[in-house]
């Protein structure tokens, strides 16, 4: 009999791309809620509220964004329904309410000056754009200025403002004047004198079913993705405009899951995550990893966020339970964060923000419950034989070190073959000590799984060491 120690040195993310007995003894198939960012394995952290006030009313909460004015502060602004709300001077005040036949339920928001002031821009499809000041919300553009559209998105690039998403024109882009002598983003009109600065349209491709769904502005160039194409308008100027389309892997997606990093743009879609790096559009290489998650899932609602490292796609998975992909940049480590509910998500200087059915306002930060309901996080090594299934495997010994918060236990089931052997273990308030955990029972497969007790938070550090005995059975 010959003895074995199983080392995993560092825990990582979830892979699902490969059979789980093949994937890096670091990985796991099966993981909620964890945090693996430093090589140990935590109990992610949750989120409290971050305005103590519930969103007032009852109407269907679609979509919130954090504006900043030197002259108004900081101001939430949350889209509910028929109706737009800031909260302002520590108070929620409906500053504008929409007069539309049908409840608008998707928006796209961007900032930008009008004159000297700034604005937030919200634009729905149903309506007319609306803009707000940080004191005033009104009507953008006029008729005269064939700037009253109904678009569905609308972004700044290169100094003007593009708009997409007029249900009447699905193919149409528009273009604002170039702001300045006296001209404003609100003017869509030509300028005789100057075609260099004026306002207009152009279709982008060449049939109306492959319509307009997001605009997404880089730092040269302006994305234009439809159903089944994508496009790029270069040029600082109609003079000099040129739209070509990109020979790019297409996938539908929602313009509010598309994330800007380092002129580098991140979206979810059915199939995964989508990669932007300047030139064309493609899977990302290591989608696959939660292709077990992304089964009958649907991303066509998908918010996108990045903080400093990390980036978060809001997700449907099947059977309808919302959840969070996580996405560990540095490390191409993929987590889920599940156990609530979530509509939309962004960050603001750097920190992760959510709202929910619940109608308020929360920040990701170093609390431990999910506003006060028990995290429950769990994380499985690899079900495994070793490449060896001929060899019985005696599990002997268990070794690991860590800590937690309040004497919180770890729950470790250990299977082995078809028994599996449960234990309750109390980790200290340091990580000094080294557990031993003896364990019993032989197969030819094992895998051993790490959860928390009722939201417990603990942390298990230097990865785990298993001691095991090989044999082969003797006829």
């Amino acid at each position: 009999m010959a003895n074995k120690l199983y080392t995993i040195s560092e825990f990582g993310g979830i892979d699902q791309s490969r059979e789980e007995s093949l994937i890096d003894r670091g990985s796991t198939a099966d993981a909620c809620n964890m945090d693996t960012s430093d090589g140990a394995l935590s109990v992610a952290s949750g989120y409290s509220r971050h305005i103590a006030q519930p969103v007032p009313g009852e109407e269907e909460i679609s979509h919130f964004y954090i504006f900043e004015t030197t002259e108004h502060g900081v101001q939430t602004v949350v889209m509910a329904g028929r109706s737009i709300w800031a909260f302002r001077g520590g108070e929620w005040t409906r500053i504008y309410e929409y007069q539309t036949e049908r409840i608008p339920v998707k928006f796209a928001c961007t900032e930008a000056k009008i004159g000297d002031t700034d604005h937030l821009l919200i634009a729905c499809g149903e309506s007319g754009i609306v803009k707000y000041d940080g004191e005033t919300a009104a009507d953008f553009g006029s008729g005269e200025n064939l700037s009253n559209v109904s678009a569905a998105y609308v972004t700044m690039f290169s100094g003007r403002l593009f708009a997409a998403g007029v249900p009447e024109h699905p193919n149409r882009l528009y273009y604002s004047r170039l702001p300045g002598g006296g001209r404003t983003i609100e003017e869509w009109t030509p300028v005789e004198a100057s075609p260099n600065v004026e306002g207009g349209h152009v279709e982008v491709g060449n049939t109306s079913a492959d319509r307009i769904t997001a605009l997404c502005a880089m730092s040269n160039q302006l994305l234009i993705f439809k159903e089944r194409s994508l496009y790029r308008l270069i040029g600082d100027r109609p003079a000099n405009y040129v739209l070509e389309r990109i020979d790019a892997d297409v996938e539908r997606m929602n313009q509010n899951a598309f994330v800007h990093v380092r002129d580098m743009g991140f979206y979810m879609t059915d199939k995964g995550m989508f990669v932007f790096n300047g030139v064309t559009s493609a899977i990302a290489p290591d989608a696959r990893r939660i292709r077990h998650i992304l089964d009958g899932a649907d991303a066509s609602d998908s918010r996108g966020a990045a903080t400093r490292t990390k980036l978060y796609f809001t997700l449907t998975k099947r059977g309808g339970e919302r959840c969070i992909i996580e996405y560990d940049m540095q490390r191409g480590c993929y987590m889920q964060r599940c156990g609530f509910d979530v509509i939309h998500i962004l960050s603001f200087r750097g920190e992760l923000y959510m709202v929910n059915s619940a109608r308020y306002i929360y920040k990701f930060d170093d609390s431990h419950s999910y506003d006060g309901a028990p995290i429950a996080a769990w994380w499985r090594t690899p079900q495994t034989d070793l490449s060896d299934k001929g060899c019985i495997k005696r599990l002997t010994e268990l070794y690991l070190r860590g800590s937690s918060v309040d004497d919180a236990a770890v729950n470790i089931d250990v299977t082995v073959g078809g028994l599996s052997q449960s234990h309750r273990l109390l980790l200290p308030m340091t990580p000094q000590e080294v557990f031993e955990l003896p364990l019993k029972n032989e197969g030819r497969t094992f895998c051993i799984r790490f959860s928390n007790e009722n939201g417990g938070i603990f942390s298990i550090r230097g990865g785990v060491e298993l001691e095991l005995a090989l044999n082969r059975r003797v006829e």
